[in-house]
């Protein structure tokens, strides 16, 4: 008897059914909403079952974006048992095709975490195609133009009722019609701009006749080439501290016009503009200073120069030190 218990034993043990456990799955991980509307929510629903041994435990539902929120009736499933998670997107503020995710995290240990995916494409009744122009390096000669356009959503026709530039004189506008869209083109010329004044953000309002966007703000940013040359743009030394430091600094206009340099104002008391003269020139060189009580360190400060030119009444010239 004692021999065939020993003999039964492993063969016992090896009998024993292995620990039950739980496994998560979804009838389907993605929703495609296809074509939707920035101003209506849209649900989608994920069936989860529980297709393991053991009671499933969902421990986190967690969404990619505030824009997604989702709800769960049963946050514990027996084996075989289903339950549907639905969650709701919100499109505003969205535009063209937009992904989100979810992550449903839960105690199956061979799928802790698995990702629900949606898209859909939002639709905006008027769709423009940027909301921000730049106009960079614009010589005061030379208009430069830019374009957007208002594409139709809906398939109507868009219609543009009033373009309004306010306070800049600088910034004109036209439109066309192009099929169900309009075409906004926007002309900046330099040469309108008040002297001074060498760059700007200004705020465009296109008003339409469309009940849903009666207003779409477009923001113009725009900087002018500098009508003065600064040769170098940007004054810098790496050197040993407590000696004076000197570099050549040329000013000159952009068409070869004589101009008078009436002063300069340093940001640090340290840095000072020698050669400053009394007459209209050409070319003006100078000699940028850097005091010799300079302590060791890093210093990153600015030279305004005023000039007698009415396109360009200051300058702006960078001066940097590396001190050691």
């Amino acid at each position: 008897m004692r021999l065939l218990l020993t003999l039964s034993l492993p063969a016992i043990l090896c009998a024993q059914a292995p620990t039950a456990q739980p496994a998560i799955s979804f009838e389907k991980v993605h929703h495609d909403f296809g074509k939707i509307s920035p101003d209506k929510k849209v649900a989608a629903r994920y069936k989860v079952t529980n297709t393991g041994k053991a009671y499933l435990n969902i421990t986190n539902i967690n969404p990619s974006c505030g824009c997604t929120s989702t709800m769960l009736g049963k946050w514990s499933l027996a084996p075989g048992e289903s339950e549907f998670l639905e969650a709701t997107f919100d499109p505003k503020g969205n535009r063209g095709v937009v992904r989100k995710s979810i992550q449903v995290t839960s105690n199956d240990p061979a799928n802790p975490v698995v990702a629900l995916t949606m898209e859909a494409e939002v639709i905006q009744e008027i769709m423009p195609s940027t909301t921000s122009l730049f106009f960079s390096e614009v010589p005061r000669t030379t208009p430069r133009k830019g374009v957007v356009r208002l594409s139709s959503g809906n398939g109507q026709p868009v219609q543009v009722t009033e373009v309004k530039v306010p306070g800049a004189p600088y910034l004109s506008t036209a439109t066309r019609q192009e099929g169900n869209d309009v075409v906004l083109e926007l002309t900046f010329d330099g040469s309108k701009v008040p002297g001074g004044q060498v760059r700007g953000v200004d705020a465009i309002t296109v008003r339409t006749s469309s009940q849903n966007q009666p207003l779409i703000a477009i923001n113009a940013q725009w900087e002018l080439k500098s009508f003065v040359t600064a040769k170098p743009e940007r004054v810098a030394w790496a050197e040993p501290a407590g000696k004076e430091l000197r570099a050549t600094l040329t000013l000159s206009a952009a068409d070869g016009k004589a101009f008078l340099v009436t002063g300069v104002k340093s940001s640090n008391p340290l840095i000072r503009v020698e050669g400053i003269g009394k007459k209209a020139q050409v070319l003006h060189e100078l000699q940028v200073v850097l005091s010799s009580s300079s302590k060791a360190g890093s210093l990153n400060e600015r030279l305004t120069f005023t000039t007698t030119l009415p396109e360009q009444p200051e300058v702006d010239v960078r001066v940097a030190a590396i001190l050691r």
